[in-house]
């Protein structure tokens, strides 16, 4: 059987985290000849955030830094599958698409989820943060030459080889342009899948102005300093 690894990474999310382990459609990927594995990638979680997703079957990888960037850098170079689906602890992203995505990452390296391009619960985003993601998507197209409609979704899934082959340097919530920007500079051809976003159990702990200006601040240093004369494809 080939094998499908959940990167999830989580702080504090013992509200959520047991329902999006549950989300995982472990018997559909089996049906179709997919074993699954679990990890979650906790931050030093001071609430039971680890003892729900050890209860539920995940493996526990301690990331004693703190950063979302951080955390999947270090689950990414402690994992090995066929297949890796990525997708935050705070229950907002549809897991249940992952046999779709996995289908697809039969013929393209990348697979991105999509919430600008599908549909957005009432009051999972504030209009303030859906000008912002619009606004850094547009950014991204502009510096890296490539269209997607939402750079910076947290829903990802890669081969395995691409996953292995990315670049990552960000630390916190700039990851998913510095992934994006990683998947036009190696040329990795990227399909993208409406999704659905959901309402969050919680607050959020992304700052949209702070945050949205240090994404954007990212993209141009990995544009012009950190690709250091690495050509876009």
């Amino acid at each position: 059987m080939e094998q499908v690894a959940f990167v999830i990474p989580t702080y504090n999310e013992a509200r959520s985290i047991g329902l999006v382990i549950d989300r995982i459609p472990v018997s559909d990927l089996q049906a179709e000849g997919f074993e699954s594995c679990i990890y979650v990638v906790d931050g030093r979680s001071v609430d039971d955030t680890i003892d729900i997703a050890t209860k539920k079957g995940a493996q526990i990888i301690v990331e004693k830094r703190k950063g979302k960037g951080v955390a999947l850098q270090t689950a990414f170079k402690s994992i090995s599958a066929d297949y890796v689906i990525v997708s935050d602890g705070d229950d907002t992203y549809p897991l249940d698409a992952a046999p779709e995505m996995v289908s697809l990452l039969q013929t393209y390296d990348v697979v991105i989820g999509s919430r600008l391009g599908g549909s957005i619960e009432p009051g999972a985003m504030t209009q303030l943060n859906v000008v912002g993601n619009t606004l850094l998507t547009i950014l991204g197209q502009l510096l890296f030459k490539a269209r997607v409609s939402d750079m910076c979704t947290g829903l990802w899934g890669y081969q395995s080889e691409a996953m292995r082959r990315l670049e990552l340097s960000a630390q916190g919530f700039e990851i998913e342009a510095d992934m994006f920007a990683e998947c036009v500079l190696k040329g990795f051809t990227i399909a993208e899948l409406p999704i659905n976003y959901y309402k969050r159990t919680d607050q959020a702990k992304l700052s949209s102005i702070k945050d949205g200006l240090k994404i954007g601040l990212f993209l141009f240093q990995k544009r012009f300093i950190q690709a250091n004369g690495r050509k876009i494809r």
